[in-house]
């Protein structure tokens, strides 16, 4: 009988080691499942109970490449340098208004382009218009390339290239095009005077000595006098660098429907690519106290004195270790998951149309990381993503077919006629044109969970 208690008694034995979980493991999970607030207030709570641990003073925000090219576009489009001459020979007329003094317009620059664009599109290739429209950025340009854009929507590469030259006929004249100097030679084109022949030739090949005001130097290279060079320097200041942002940046539709919350992960595109940000804070920002370490180090060269104390530091040095770490690895997590995204899903990200909006599972997602499912769970629940066109959406749009037919549903009523609201059989019909195929009573149960009116209820109203 007894040895039966012994094997019972050595089982449950190792059964309770088995299940011992490694603290930093719990750790680890915890931290990456807190929001950016729950998470500032656990760092506090660290940095009062651990003296090893400490936040290193913010250093100012490094420039990046978007911050530089707006700031400095706007001034080195001007002549500038020690030609008195050029500067006294520029317009001084207060009462002409440049493309700076011009203000943003209720009109946002997707309506603006969609009039014009998608009317002179094949029905086949609207879809594509409609992609391409959703990848301008606010200054008008189009970072996407031509390679991406026809995967996104599902054409051949010519298609793709059509639509974009259909694009740069649109105005505001340089739209869709990748850059400041592309957007000034598109705003040049038609010009077929000397003059206008000359700054398409300056700005895409001599843009640094325009920008410096080399006006003699550039009048001997073009073999013209220095009054043609000038009236050439009015053509081009003339331009909109920045042809989009004459326009409003969301309309007021979708500027109720952005949640007032700060993302978790940004997604941007510029023309040197795709950016992923994670908001909140990351291990860079914190390091181990200096005298803890230092003094940890010359406790372990002799470990015969002083066990307290080196236990002590021990203890707040690794817990400290431990802490930043686990920072460190969630960063990483929701990095990946950002850049996967991007991936996976590129048309909705880049512009935010529910239409392009592809099947995804979290656990596909923790498959194609080779991450455990919780994991994927514990990073995505609660938290938001900033899609490339500004707009802030919950990761279970990515996660939850009901959700895109949800707001599908409700982009569909935005736009509706008030006088003749549509049917949920008209709705069902619209989203089949899309490639997404409901029933009617679905259509009904979705309106009815978003508690949007039947048709009849919304014409009364």
């Amino acid at each position: 009988m007894s040895g039966y208690l012994n094997i019972g008694y050595r089982n449950s034995q190792r059964l309770e080691t088995g299940l011992r979980v490694d603290p930093k493991l719990l750790l680890s999970s915890q931290v990456l499942q807190l929001t950016q607030p729950e998470l500032e207030q656990m760092i506090q709570t660290e940095l009062n109970e651990n003296p090893a641990l400490e936040r290193v003073a913010p250093e100012e925000d490094p420039l990046t490449d978007r911050m530089i090219e707006k700031s400095v576009a706007g001034r080195d489009l001007k002549p500038r340098g020690d030609d008195r001459e050029l500067w006294r020979s520029l317009p001084t007329d207060d009462d002409t208004p440049t493309w700076i003094d011009l203000a943003a317009s209720d009109t946002t620059l997707g309506e603006h382009i969609s009039g014009q664009l998608l009317a002179n599109l094949p029905g086949t290739l609207r879809h594509v218009g409609e992609y391409v429209i959703g990848c301008l950025n606010a200054n008008g340009y189009l970072y996407e390339p031509v390679e991406e854009i026809a995967l996104g929507s599902n054409c051949s590469i010519e298609e793709a290239e059509y639509v974009i030259v259909q694009l740069k006929k649109c105005e505001p004249a340089g739209v869709g095009a990748n850059g400041i100097q592309e957007s000034l030679i598109l705003q040049l084109r038609h010009i077929d005077s000397l003059e206008g022949k000359i700054a398409r030739r300056i700005v895409r090949d001599h843009l640094d000595l325009f920008t410096a005001g080399k006006q003699l130097k550039l009048a001997k290279k073009f073999s013209v006098t220095t009054d043609v060079i000038q009236q050439v320097f009015e053509l081009i200041l003339a331009c909109n660098p920045f042809p989009g942002e004459g326009f409003s940046t969301s309309s007021s539709t979708s500027e109720s429907r952005l949640p007032a919350i700060q993302p978790d992960i940004v997604l941007a595109r510029s023309e040197f690519g795709w950016e992923v940000s994670v908001k909140g804070p990351t291990s860079i920002e914190f390091s181990l106290n200096g005298y803890y370490k230092k003094r940890l180090d010359e406790l372990q060269e002799d470990r015969r004195k002083d066990k307290d104390e080196r236990r002590h530091l021990s203890h707040f040095v690794e817990r400290a270790s431990n802490f930043i770490e686990c920072l460190e690895q969630r960063h990483r997590t929701m990095l990946r998951i950002g850049q996967y995204l991007i991936q996976r899903q590129s048309g909705f990200v880049t512009t935010g149309d529910a239409t392009f909006l592809l099947p995804l599972t979290r656990t596909q997602l923790a498959h194609d990381l080779s991450l455990h499912e919780s994991t994927i769970s514990r990073a995505t629940q609660g938290k938001f993503v900033q899609l490339a066109n500004g707009e802030t959406v919950s990761f279970d749009v990515f996660f939850k077919p009901a959700l895109r037919v949800q707001k599908m549903i409700e982009e569909i009523l935005a736009t509706e006629n008030p006088d003749n609201p549509l049917s949920d059989e008209r709705i069902a019909q619209i989203l089949a044109d899309k490639g997404v195929h409901v029933a009617r009573r679905t259509v009904n149960k979705y309106r009815d969970r978003t508690k949007l009116l039947s048709s009849r209820k919304r014409r009364s109203a």
